[in-house]
């Protein structure tokens, strides 16, 4: 599974979403964001990894969010379906 620790949400078309990437993974069961007083700002469940539109895009409710540090959450089946693997760590949004 490959992480991004930034990306940069600027419309150009390049590292634009957050997203998570690898081989092996059959699912993302849970995939969270959260600000830096622990408020959600974005969820997804249920997404296929390597694909940038199951991503965040950098907004909360609409509104493109200012360069910060995220703290995100990541739970993925393996690709044969026996292991869950959890993942937290940060991502900060560069501009």
């Amino acid at each position: 599974i490959f992480i991004p620790n930034t990306f940069t949400p600027n419309g150009d078309g390049v590292n634009d979403r957050f997203y998570i990437s690898g081989k092996g993974i059959k699912l993302i069961t849970l995939f969270q964001v959260y600000n830096r007083w622990g408020q959600m700002v974005f969820e997804a469940r249920n997404i296929q990894a390597n694909d940038p539109a199951t991503g965040w895009d950098g907004t909360y409710k609409g509104l493109v969010l200012e360069p910060d540090v995220f703290v995100y959450v990541v739970k993925a089946v393996c690709e044969l379906g026996t292991s869950t693997f959890s993942y937290t760590g940060d991502i900060s949004i560069v501009k």
